[in-house]
């Protein structure tokens, strides 16, 4: 356990000096263009080290190329020790009291960029005199959701709205990896099921073993300061048990019955409701998110059963699980965070005895996917068309594998995954 700490000790200090490549997320600043100048809170929330330091970065950029006044800008990074004298919304507030502009005006806005705001205790009631007291342009990035979720809906109701920050995808990853390793797309997919996507691997030339380093130190990271810490959970040992647990049945219905079962097969004893509460925790950090299922006939939720996925593949291999071994289970996973990451909202479907692996639904519009390997073989083929044909609706239905030549049927369309990542099909 003493080795354990000095590690997880070890890999905080080294996450709070390195910095994240400059990749350019165009994706999020389209998604932030339309609130620019808007008396609305801009919020990124998502997995540490995914990126949100970048997209302020780069946002702050395209304001001043675009004439934006530098000194109506304000831009602070909580976790730099230059704002360790910044601990309450007190400090906050006299600070920007300090540095803003001496008069805003609608078109003269104070710009405040807020990294990793909830290093700050109270900072809610901070954004709120902001609101009041300034013509103000906010832009703030969190690692916690219960944090930003609860505190904004109670203060700022309605002020506010959200951008989900996820590390990069398959589009993005694959020509900064082609870049720095050579290769086609299909090399860099098999590099993407093995590291992930989070950033920083751009800086490390995406070398397999140092990326993997990078990042067993940032998941050992997270779980420090935005799930322990954060949690005040007393038995680290059991909470990372757990979370490697769920990383491990990836894809595969859980719950906390199951996993106490689990435990006590190997004679540790742990009640249901720590289990919940611990992936509660790990959920809030943004590194798993839990799908639920439903019934695709009836459109009836279905208790208790739910799948869950990690945040980015990399953490899962970076942990010893093998994502090759277990490559249906990663596949899955992947277009799990490429539809949350488009703006789904996703259930598991069940259909009589077989299964639809993501229902997706984004406003009025519904598709149905399956994820499989490969679905060269009569059988496979079987159970992944055939429950797709069992809805009886028009809604778009779908096979993604890795296929190079998909196989179509009775209007389901198998589609190649690797071109589906990349926005070919």
């Amino acid at each position: 356990m003493v080795q354990k700490a000095q590690k997880v000790q070890k890999a905080q200090k080294i996450q709070e000096t390195q910095e994240v490549p400059m990749i350019q997320r165009s994706e999020y600043l389209d998604q932030i263009a339309p609130f620019i100048g808007k008396n609305i809170i801009k919020v990124l929330v998502g997995v540490r080290r995914s990126g949100k330091s970048t997209i302020l970065d780069q946002l702050h950029e395209r304001m001043l190329s675009d004439g934006v006044p530098a000194d109506t800008m304000l831009h602070l990074k909580f976790e730099s020790k230059e704002y360790a004298h910044i601990a309450t919304s007190s400090d906050l507030i006299e600070y920007v009291a300090r540095h803003a502009p001496d008069k805003t005006t609608k078109t003269r806005p104070l710009r405040l960029f807020l990294d990793e705001i909830q290093e700050v205790d109270g900072w809610e009631k901070a954004l709120r005199s902001f609101l009041v007291d300034y013509h103000a342009d906010i832009y703030i990035t969190g690692s916690n959701a219960h944090v930003l979720s609860s505190d904004l809906a109670t203060y700022i109701t309605g002020r506010y709205v959200t951008i989900n920050v996820f590390p990069l995808s398959f589009a993005e990853f694959a020509p900064a990896w082609r870049q720095a390793q050579g290769g086609d797309d299909r090399a860099a997919f098999r590099a993407y099921v093995t590291q992930g996507g989070f950033p920083f691997q751009h800086e490390l030339s995406f070398d397999q073993q140092a990326s993997l380093h990078y990042l067993e130190d940032l998941f050992s990271t997270i779980l420090l300061k935005d799930v322990i810490k954060r949690n005040s959970i007393r038995d680290v040992d059991l909470l990372e048990r757990i979370t490697r647990y769920a990383l491990e049945q990836e894809g595969h219905l859980l719950n906390a019955k199951g996993i106490s079962d689990f435990f006590k097969s190997e004679r540790r004893k742990v009640a249901q409701e720590t289990i919940a509460n611990y992936l509660n925790a790990a959920q809030k950090a943004y590194v798993l998110y839990r799908v639920g299922r439903e019934d695709a006939a009836g459109k009836k939720i279905l208790a208790f059963n739910e799948k869950i996925y990690v945040v980015d593949q990399g953490l899962r291999q970076a942990l010893g699980i093998d994502n090759v071994a277990g490559i249906d289970q990663v596949l899955e996973g992947i277009v799990c965070m490429e539809l949350m990451r488009r703006g789904y909202a996703l259930t598991v479907g069940k259909v009589g005895n077989a299964e639809v692996d993501f229902i997706a639904r984004k406003e009025e519009k519904t598709e149905y996917y399956q994820v499989s390997y490969l679905a060269a073989d009569e059988s496979t083929r079987e159970r992944e068309f055939g429950a797709l044909e069992a809805i009886q609706d028009n809604y778009p239905k779908t096979v993604l594998s890795l296929d190079e030549f998909p196989y179509s049927r009775n209007g389901v369309n198998g589609v190649n995954l690797i071109d589906w990542l990349l926005g070919r099909v």
